[in-house]
């Protein structure tokens, strides 16, 4: 039977939605009617019960209060389901118009409880979102109006929901919201209503959202409107602010992007100006990094590290004669070569900070050789970027970085001499089970075994017992006590020190689990992939005790670390990421060579090779012969749902 009503109710919801019955819940000043609409999408029944016909008419004429006791004596006598959602419908339109919007509500959630497929959903669901708006509690009525929108097939109807979003989004104090609902609703209105709605949008734009919002259109909108008056207002704020750096990268996205727009001669004389000035300085230093993208947060963050090195080398060394140039390596007309090559020739940088990507590196190859430029890359994780040309340097955090400290720890530290390794299938994964296995045999210990398994494998109880397999061909032993009822129960004293696992919280969280259930009770040890608070909302056993290592810790007593962070969030409102620290240390490093006296790109490669005494945040740091950079990582341990440092 409910197979059939519901049939029957969805085939009625189709008929209406054709007649347009919909249609007609607002009228066109986008004022919701839902009294009207109610006898409107109900007009389609060939009879109506008296005592909905009653109901209507008092409230027609103004007397909801009638209209209610009505509908309750309807409700009460257990009519046929397509009257009781109407009468449902109708009852909440009437405590509405009788200033009882609690009531109401209660209706409308039990219309949609009883009825969640009917043709009464849509208009209940904009009914809700009205007397929500009416308490000023916005979060819900905007949920209601976008859940209405996913089943609104009616243009006008869909047009009418798209303003109300507009209106409850401002209300909301959500401008970029409610550009976003404008923008839906331009694409449903007809010319002159567009260019009223492009107008409050430019309103809006220019004058109520902020640089993230701004950025955000930026990226949605790339190459079209209101993309576009984003990026104008980005370049007026931050040349307003006297931030040059971006202004100047923002201009030439601009005109990469919008070559024929109106703004573009503007765009054109303020870039000419900030080249003169970046021209200027004795020296200049590049960053090429991505700013739109996948990669557009990664690149932000690392060039905030930049320019905060040099702020802090400019106050504290007095190195005011630095320029830095930006280039956005997502927005190319050319091959990444010719466009880094295009700006080694216009600028004549010194030393370039970037790219982030292994591909990218790949890609420039010989190119800092073949210039003289030493390249430091902040995040590349290739463990021998020297590879491509000795003008290369990183100083990302390597895998092999990782697991020789973590090694390092374990076995000079703790005594720890076996180990067991549990791993994810993955690139990441096995490149940091080889190189803790190399560090390992190299440093003098034992892999009892190293297994692998699925990234999306939740059960890895095979890889567990071949584990304790292995290892009770080894050093492993079992013998017999008895329990607590007198049965005798085998068991197991793992023969290893510590087991590996370089996976994500969510990995580490099972892992640590079944661990336990098969009596592996010993250390577990990792890389940074663990440092992620959502390790903790993952965990359902206990992972205090557990020892992992990262480049950044930004919660370290160390002095640096506390100016680095602080100085971070004043300036750009936000948490310093790993990236940003070895974006920093990278441009500290090229400043330190400028302070020592390097004049050009061989001068400052002079010093990044031999020097020992490289300033980075965790300490004195050097490059190793791969191009990587030595430095001191943290060793991190779980303790009470929470990371603490141990050295």
């Amino acid at each position: 039977m409910t197979i059939v009503l519901l049939k029957y109710l969805l085939l009625r919801t189709l008929l209406i939605l054709i007649l347009g019955g919909l249609g007609s819940l607002l009228n066109q000043g986008g004022v919701l009617h839902i009294g009207v609409a109610t006898d409107l999408v109900f007009a389609q029944q060939a009879s109506t019960p008296p005592l909905l016909d009653r109901a209507r008419s008092e409230l027609e004429a103004g007397n909801p209060a009638a209209a209610i006791l009505t509908l309750e004596k309807l409700i009460d006598s257990f009519p046929p389901p397509d009257i009781l959602e109407e009468a449902y419908l109708l009852q909440a339109t009437a405590l509405k118009h009788d200033h009882q919007p609690t009531d109401a509500l209660t209706v409308l959630k039990q219309l949609l409880e009883e009825f969640p497929f009917s043709r009464s959903t849509n208009p209940a669901r904009v009914l809700m979102a009205e007397l929500y708006i009416e308490l000023q509690d916005y979060q819900p009525a905007l949920d209601q109006l976008y859940q209405a929108l996913d089943y609104a097939t009616d243009l006008d109807l869909r047009r009418s929901i798209f303003q109300l979003i507009r209106q409850t989004e401002l209300a909301n104090h959500n401008p970029l919201g409610a550009v976003k609902a404008a923008l839906n609703e331009m694409g449903l209105a007809d010319q002159t209503e567009r260019l009223e709605l492009e107008g409050l949008t430019q309103s809006l734009i220019l004058q109520q959202l902020d640089e993230p919002a701004l950025q955000e259109l930026v990226e949605g909108y790339a190459s079209r409107y209101p993309g576009d008056i984003a990026t104008i207002r980005l370049i007026e704020l931050h040349t307003a602010h006297g931030d040059e750096v971006l202004a100047e990268r923002d201009i030439r996205g601009f005109l990469k992007r919008y070559p024929t727009h109106p703004y573009a001669q503007t765009a054109m004389a303020l870039l000419q100006s900030f080249i003169s000035k970046i021209k200027f300085h004795s020296h200049i230093v590049a960053a090429a990094l991505p700013f739109s993208g996948p990669m557009k947060n990664y690149g932000t963050d690392s060039l905030n590290g930049i320019r905060l090195a040099l702020e802090i080398a400019k106050e504290q060394w007095g190195l005011t004669s630095v320029g830095l140039v930006v280039k956005d390596t997502t927005t190319l007309t050319a091959p990444l070569r010719v466009e880094i090559q295009q700006m080694l020739d216009e600028f004549r940088p010194i030393a370039v900070v970037g790219p982030l990507l292994s591909r990218e590196i790949q890609e420039l190859a010989r190119l800092p050789d073949e210039n003289a430029i030493p390249f430091v890359t902040p995040s590349s994780t290739l463990l021998n970027v020297r590879q491509f040309g000795s003008f290369w340097f990183s100083t990302a955090m390597t895998s092999s970085v990782q697991a020789k400290r973590l090694v390092e720890y374990a076995i000079l530290k703790l005594g720890y001499h076996r180990f067991g390794i549990i791993y994810p299938q993955t690139a990441y994964g096995r490149e940091m089970a080889a190189m803790f296995a190399k560090e390992v045999l190299h440093s003098g210990g034992e892999i009892i075994a190293s297994e692998g398994y699925a990234d999306d494998q939740t059960d890895i109880g095979e890889q567990l017992r071949h584990l304790k397999e292995k290892d009770l061909a080894t050093y492993g032993t079992t013998e017999n006590e008895k329990t607590r009822t007198g049965e005798d129960r085998t068991v197991y004293t793992p023969g290893f020190d510590a087991v590996f696992v370089p996976g994500q919280p969510v990995h580490l969280a099972l892992i640590a689990a079944q661990l336990a259930f098969y009596d592996m009770n010993v250390p577990i040890l990792g890389g940074n992939s663990w440092h992620n608070p959502e390790l903790f909302r993952w965990a359902k056993h206990d992972l205090d005790g557990h020892i992992f290592v990262d480049g950044f810790f930004p919660n370290s007593p160390d002095p640096n670390i506390q100016m680095f962070v602080h100085r971070y969030r004043s300036q750009f409102q936000k948490e310093p990421s790993l990236f940003a620290f070895q974006a920093y240390d990278a441009a500290t490093m090229v400043m330190e060579t400028i302070r020592h006296g390097a004049q050009s790109g061989q001068g400052i490669w002079d010093q990044l090779v031999r020097r020992s005494d490289l300033p980075a945040l965790s300490g004195f740091a050097s490059f190793s012969s791969a191009g990587i950079l030595n430095r001191r990582l943290y060793l991190l341990q779980v303790k009470n749902k929470a990371f603490t440092q141990l050295n």
